[in-house]
């Protein structure tokens, strides 16, 4: 039979505050790196997008026909992937970029850096209240 000492009755009671609160810091540390995570993907989402319209429609396209090849016109390749990122809201928190560059090869790429704000750790003291994610994106032109 096992016996309990008198000293033992109550220690893991004064255990579980402790416990409870390191369960709540890796949850908030967990829903915080997630937020930055689908905000980093989010904005990956919006400049492949936005590259991909840009090559597609910035494609002179009589110049095609006329067998002259490919070539995208800057201009028009800048201004709709303007149009596409702020269809799709990701000028919103911008601190760097967006940067469009079209290569004479036909391809465009986008870059751009965004603020994601945290969720948690706003509560902490010394924690900033928005981390920077960073995306790059490139479309390219097939001839097939």
């Amino acid at each position: 039979m096992l016996r309990r000492r008198h000293g033992d009755r109550g220690s893991a009671l004064m255990l579980m505050p402790a416990a409870v609160l390191i369960m709540f810091v890796l949850g908030a540390i967990a829903v915080d790196l997630t937020a930055l995570r689908v905000g980093q993907r989010d904005l990956q989402a919006a400049l492949t997008d936005a590259a991909n319209d840009a090559v597609a429609g910035a494609l002179d396209e009589s110049l095609l026909r006329a067998g002259g090849g490919y070539h995208v016109d800057r201009s028009a390749a800048w201004l709709i992937a303007m149009g596409a990122l702020d269809l799709r809201g990701a000028l919103r928190d911008v601190v760097d970029g967006p940067h469009i560059t079209v290569d004479d090869d036909g391809s465009v790429t986008i870059s751009a850096s965004r603020q994601v704000p945290h969720i948690f750790g706003r509560a902490l003291p010394g924690v900033p209240h928005h981390e920077v994610v960073r995306a790059t994106a490139t479309a390219r032109l097939e001839r097939r």
